[in-house]
């Protein structure tokens, strides 16, 4: 009896969601199959910032209107956007200057050209670590099970939550049976040691949802 292949596709968190000229609907098109991990990422700021705290940056924005400056990845882009959710939640302004990569941010956060940067927590913690820059907070929306010193805008900011996610889709139309069974492989795969070690490491949260949760 010949077998019948299904595809599926790995995905993550993206605006690309807000663009009108996409040439599928990514809500019609597909259907969910998994979510395997979710990320955070952080603020830092130059260490002689006139603030050291989460608290103490949102005040001194709030007390100095678009002068605290934000060096992000790219207008529109997940960090970009998570920054505008604090702010618009945390009633502050601020001054965005986008780069065209993650390299220049810590770059020029640590020589002062900017105040703060946002970005990848893992990416960002060898400078963290070495004192060339300050962490203020991540956007997980709980303390980080790994690693719960790390302090959270959420506790400052009821309900902010900004994280990325990673997981696979299927075309819509696929079978339900067998929608249900890619996403018990995959969450049993996730918690393999070897798998959930690597990502734990690369600092990731594994997660377990169900497929009526995805």
């Amino acid at each position: 009896k010949q077998k019948t292949a299904y595809e599926i596709y790995q995905c993550d968190w993206s605006s690309d969601v807000c663009s009108s000229d996409l040439p599928y609907d990514p809500l019609k098109d597909f259907t969910g199959v998994a979510l395997n991990a979710t990320n955070y990422l952080a603020v830092v700021a130059h260490p002689t910032a006139p603030f050291k705290s989460a608290a103490e940056m949102i005040k001194w924005a709030k007390a100095n209107p678009g002068k605290l400056t934000l060096a992000s990845n790219g207008e529109g882009g997940y960090p970009h956007l998570a920054f505008e959710l604090l702010a618009s939640m945390a009633g502050f302004k601020f001054l965005h200057v986008p780069y065209k990569g993650a390299t220049q941010i810590s770059t020029d956060v640590i020589s002062g050209q900017v105040l703060t940067g946002i970005g990848s927590y893992t990416g960002m913690s060898p400078q963290i670590n070495a004192g060339r820059m300050r962490l203020i907070g991540v956007t997980n929306h709980q303390r980080v099970p790994n690693n719960k010193d790390l302090p959270i805008f959420s506790e400052l900011v009821p309900g902010y939550d900004m994280r990325g996610w990673f997981g696979y889709v299927a075309p819509a139309g696929t079978p339900r049976d067998i929608v249900q069974k890619l996403n018990a492989e995959i969450n049993r795969a996730m918690q393999l040691p070897e798998v959930n070690s690597k990502l734990t490491g690369s600092g990731l949260i594994v997660v377990k949802i169900g497929r009526a949760h995805v």
